[in-house]
């Protein structure tokens, strides 16, 4: 419910924080002013409430202004895309148009968090953000259509993105699997044949708050200085931790849902935008490896 006492106190905020709770939203929340950003989630927020009621999320926009506005919602799990469509285009689509079409209205910078699931690649090339992108299946789709709504102002910040960290289900994230897998000695499968440029969640976090104060807009790749194989991310990772893994190296199968293989991404435009240097996916591990969750 929209909080009486946070209306009586404050109506002009620097950032709406949308997705607070999540991977991402939650190191944006600890890295953010407290006092300057309003949280928005389906409980432990400032604002809580259904995202199927997105008259009631319009509402808030006639009740408070924004400086920016950053959207962490999404459906990332690309295997239930493909089962409720509905609900993807929902959640990736059809919010981030309400979005945009507020922040001409209401003259706030909209900073959307995009993927690099979006880019077709190949083995010798990282993808730059003029290169061609497509919409390899459902996830991809309605990821695609969010960056075309999100560009109507032209103001906007669009991040394209691949990140990894822990949350309490260790389950859910990439490296969280690994630690499980590494820690109760379970067979993994390692795929050899996709390539990513992933960044520890806490450093993407500290990118995008770099990104804004540099009123940015458009589209920014947001990854490491290169790209490696899953595999060797994997295997890095146990070795950073002092684990080993019981693992089988193998192709990824992409024939139930198909899904792009070298995701590299060029970071030139951020390094240059920023005046730094991006870490290696080396370094990115390492972060990961800081703050280890215990596991009972």
């Amino acid at each position: 419910m929209l909080k009486n006492t946070l209306q009586s106190k404050k109506n002009t905020f620097k950032f709406f924080l949308l997705g607070s709770n999540g991977l991402l939203g939650s190191k944006l929340k600890e890295i953010l002013p407290k006092n300057q950003t309003l949280t928005f989630a389906k409980k432990n927020a400032d604002l809580q409430f259904n995202l199927s009621k997105m008259k009631k999320l319009e509402k808030v926009f006639s009740i408070y202004k924004f400086d920016y506005v950053i959207n962490c919602i999404g459906f990332t799990d690309v295997n239930k895309c493909e089962k409720n469509s509905h609900e993807c285009f929902k959640i990736n689509s059809q919010l981030v148009n309400l979005l945009s079409r507020l922040s001409l209205s209401h003259k706030f910078k909209l900073v959307h968090i995009s993927t690099d699931h979006l880019y077709k690649g190949r083995p010798d090339k990282l993808n730059r953000e003029v290169d061609n992108v497509l919409g390899i299946n459902k996830y991809a789709k309605s990821k695609l259509l969010a960056e075309a709504y999100a560009s109507k102002n032209k103001n906007n910040l669009i991040i394209r993105t691949n990140f990894t960290g822990f949350r309490k289900k260790i389950e859910r994230t990439f490296v969280g699997q690994l630690y499980l897998s590494a820690l109760k000695q379970k067979k993994i499968r390692l795929y050899t044949n996709i390539f990513t440029s992933t960044l520890d969640v806490v450093t993407c976090a500290g990118l995008i708050k770099k990104l804004i104060m540099k009123n940015a807009k458009g589209i920014y790749n947001c990854g490491t200085s290169f790209s490696i194989s899953k595999s060797d991310f994997a295997l890095f990772f146990a070795k950073s931790i002092g684990k080993e893994l019981i693992y089988d190296l193998c192709l990824a199968d992409t024939k139930s849902t198909n899904r792009p293989k070298f995701l590299g991404l060029d970071v030139s435009k951020i390094e240059k935008k920023l005046k730094i240097k991006m870490i290696s996916p080396y370094k990115a591990i390492k972060n990961l490896t800081k703050n280890l969750p215990k596991i009972k």
